[in-house]
This record gives C-alpha cells, structure tokens and sequence, in this order.
C-alpha cells in the first residue's frame, strides 16, 4: 500500500499541519511550482531550513530521502499542507495531468537543485496490457477420438480443460492438457486439438494490446508456448467467466473483459513468482483431511444414484456441517452440495455416451426432482440441453 505524509512512517522527513500560513503575518516567501506528468526526476530540491509545500490544484506524490540517491529515496502520497525538515532532498511527481504546489520558505534560505544519477523512474499505476475485446467464447464437449485438424489466426486463443484431457500440438511440437491445465495459442501459431478420452474445455479468443512504455510487442511471449498447470485463483477465475458467460446480468460483458484480463495478468506475475495450488496447511492435518476426504468421496461415488444429502454424510461421518463445508472448500474448492451436484451431472453425461438409457431414464436414476430440473442444470454446466448433448455425439 502507499504511504502519506500524515502517517508516522513520514516523521524523518517532516509533518503535516491544517492551516496555510498567512505569508504577510510570517515574512515567509513563496513561489508557485508548476508540473506536468512525467515518469522520471532528474534533480532534488535541497534547503538548510524549514520547507512548506501546499497543494494548490491537482494530485502529487512526494519522492524524498536524507540523500541524493535513487535507490534510497521514498514515496508519499502528499497531504495538501505539508512541512519538510531542513536537509532532506525532495520533489514532486504529477499524478494528474499537471499540478501546482506552493512552496514557501523563511527569506534567508539557501537551496542547491542535485543532479540524480540515474534518475528516479516514478512507478504511476497504469495498465500494461489490456483486453480489448473477446471474440468468442465456448464450452465445448468432446467424446473420445475427437481430432481438430488445425488453423492459425491472428488473435490469442486460451484452452483451459474443465474435464479430461487433450493434446495440443503447436507449431509442431506437441503438449498434453489435463483437468485444470490451459495453454494460449499466440497470433498466428498453427494449434491442432485431439483426445483420446472425453474431454470438455473452455475456449476464449480474444485480442489483446500493449499500453506501457517499456513492453514491447513480445510481452506476451511468457504466455505461449507453455502449459500451465492447476492454480487455484486461475481455476476460480475461469469458472467464473464460464458463470457469468451465461448470466445475462447487465454488465456480465465487462465483467467478463475484468475476469479474462485479471487470468492473463496472473500467468503474467508466474513466471516472477513461485505459483502453486497447494493449501497451507501442516502435514499431519493434510494427512488427516486427505484419509477422511477420500473416505467421504469414494461414499458419494457409490452411493451417487441415491439421494444424498449434506445431513447424511455428517451423520454417517461423524462431522458437524460446518466442519465438512470447510473440508470441501479448503481441498476441493467448493461446499459439498455442488460436489454432489457436479458429479451427478457428469454421471449423466457419462450415461448419455453410452446410449443405453433415454433422458428421462438417466433423470430417475440419478435421482433429479425431474427432467425439467436435470435438464436446466446440465444446460447451465455444458452449455447445451441433454438431447442436444446426444445429437452431438454422431456428429464427430
């Protein structure tokens, strides 16, 4: 976070006061400091008295230290009436586009303006990238043996496996996707697509632009050419686009612009830190919730054609609710309700490929309130009613 000048982290350089100082009934001096935007400062202000800055119009931040060097040199946002020290080396940033500040001083001052070598690089807080648009979102589901010949585009193009897995070959070499893992094709790289089991993922096509300075065009290099594995604010992010995808809320589609940007910044930050998936945790409690957990799972599994319920499982556990909520969301990332839910569904998908049993049937078996209640929430999942599901698999 930024600091100000009316924290206690200021009080080596100075304070802050509330009243501007009436220059007439003082015999200070004064002179009115203009201010354009700019990223770097070349020189510091330096007094051997007593220095007032107020802020007249506009936002500044205050770059200041005890000496003139680069990498010692701290940065407040500034309170509108500020009081510096004698000795300290000082200027202004412009934050908005020009600013102007009074500096006022006593009459007998001596000052000296320092070269700064190199200069101070101002860190503004402006985009880098951005999103300019998506071009097309789907969710996709693919029985086994299906093979995308191919093609190249001059967008980016991000997969993320929800179910499954797939092979990827790009630009001749080949990467293998599992459940949770995503790779982005770059502008104009010839990607191909094939599974050898079922496999349902998200695809988002989308432009994306440079806005900073210093990032040229190759800034999204660390992006391509590189599966990236399970991360779990990834994996929140894109379940969420997925959700709001389909939403039809106002504004779902600049929400959706928030959520894909913020996932491309993040794999951005991974190639400058250490991202992992794993929950902190001891090793003894993981053990414990790993035994219990999977106790808990391979239950729902045999018992998933029954009407289970959170109350069942707490009482055939031994858990109070809470305590299974928080065993659910801290390991599986969601409460137990739509772990069930969630499996059910793809039970009936898994059911729908086989072809044994007609929609209505795989409904009962499952134990759905109807066919009206299971076929909305397989929509709301796969993106397409369970008899459109079926049709689909004699198309490939």
């Amino acid at each position: 976070m930024q600091h100000k000048t009316s924290s206690a982290s200021f009080e080596p350089y100075g304070n802050v006061y509330e009243t501007p100082i009436n220059l007439e009934e003082t015999g200070m001096i004064c002179r009115d400091w203009h201010i354009i935007a700019k990223r770097n400062i070349s020189q510091l202000y330096h007094f051997d008295c007593e220095v007032c800055l107020e802020m007249q119009d506009g936002m500044a931040a205050l770059v200041i230290g005890s000496e003139p060097v680069s990498d010692k040199l701290e940065v407040f946002a500034i309170h509108r009436l500020v009081k510096l020290k004698p000795g300290v080396y000082f200027s202004l940033v412009a934050i908005t586009s020009n600013i102007t500040c009074r500096m006022i001083t006593i009459a007998d001052y001596s000052s000296t303006v320092e070269a700064l070598l190199p200069p101070y690089l101002f860190e503004r807080i402006l985009p880098r990238v951005r999103i300019s648009e998506i071009l097309g979102y789907y969710y996709s589901i693919r029985n086994s043996s299906y093979q995308f010949t191919g093609e190249k585009h001059s967008y980016f193009e991000l997969t993320y496996v929800d179910r499954g897995s797939m092979v990827s070959i790009v630009d001749g070499k080949s990467y293998e996707l599992k459940e949770q893992e995503l790779i982005i094709y770059g502008p104009q790289q010839f990607h191909t697509q094939e599974t050898s089991q079922g496999c349902s993922y998200v695809t988002i096509l989308f432009d994306m632009e440079t806005l900073s300075e210093d990032m040229d065009g190759s800034h999204y290099e660390p992006l391509i050419n590189k599966v990236f594995g399970y991360d779990k604010k990834i994996h929140t992010l894109v379940k969420t686009f997925v959700a709001e995808s389909s939403s039809q809320i106002p504004y779902m589609n600049s929400l959706m612009l928030c959520l894909l940007q913020e996932t491309i910044i993040r794999l951005l930050q991974s190639q400058f830190i250490d991202v992992k998936g794993i929950r902190p945790t001891t090793e003894a409690r993981q053990h414990y919730q790993d035994e219990l957990l999977e106790q808990i799972l391979a239950y729902i599994d045999k018992t998933i054609y029954e009407p289970i319920t959170v109350s069942e499982i707490c009482q055939k556990f031994s858990l109070s609710r809470s305590s299974l909520q928080i065993l659910f969301n801290e390991n599986l990332e969601q409460p137990p309700k739509k772990y069930i839910s969630e499996l059910k569904l793809e039970k009936s998908r898994q059911m729908i490929c086989e072809g044994k049993y007609t929609i209505s049937e795989i409904a009962l078996m499952l134990s759905f309130n109807s066919i009206h209640y299971f076929s909305r929430a397989f929509t709301q999942k796969y993106g397409m009613a369970p008899s459109e599901y079926a049709k689909t698999l004699y198309k490939f």
